[in-house]
């Protein structure tokens, strides 16, 4: 199955291969639950510990449950993380702060 999404996350994984482990200011462990229609029908884990990005379950810091199309507009600038959790369409379980440090990361993805 393919996601709008899926583009988002082929950018933070080609963004991955060029991440200096050794000068990174996110080193936290995320999860993606992408929904559709109110099921998830993708899973990703973003490790910024071990600079790795898998599609699957994992274990993480901060899991993000979303839909495709929500995670395309924060994947391209055009919705805040901020708006999108005021808005609801963003449930964040773990660090909620979290999320905010890997919002300037997605963001330089463009």
């Amino acid at each position: 199955m393919t996601l709008k999404s899926d583009a988002v996350f082929q950018r933070i994984a080609k963004r991955m291969e060029t991440i200096d482990p050794n000068n990174r200011q996110v080193q936290q462990i995320y999860k993606f639950h992408i929904q559709q229609g109110g099921k998830t029908v993708k899973t990703w884990v973003l490790d910024l510990k071990a600079c790795k990005l898998t599609e699957g379950e994992g274990t993480a810091e901060a899991t993000l449950t979303l839909d495709d199309e929500i995670m395309f507009a924060l994947g391209t600038g055009a919705m805040p993380a901020k708006e999108a959790l005021a808005q609801d369409k963003l449930d964040v379980e773990g660090q909620v702060e979290l999320i905010f440090l890997l919002e300037p990361f997605i963001a330089s993805l463009k």
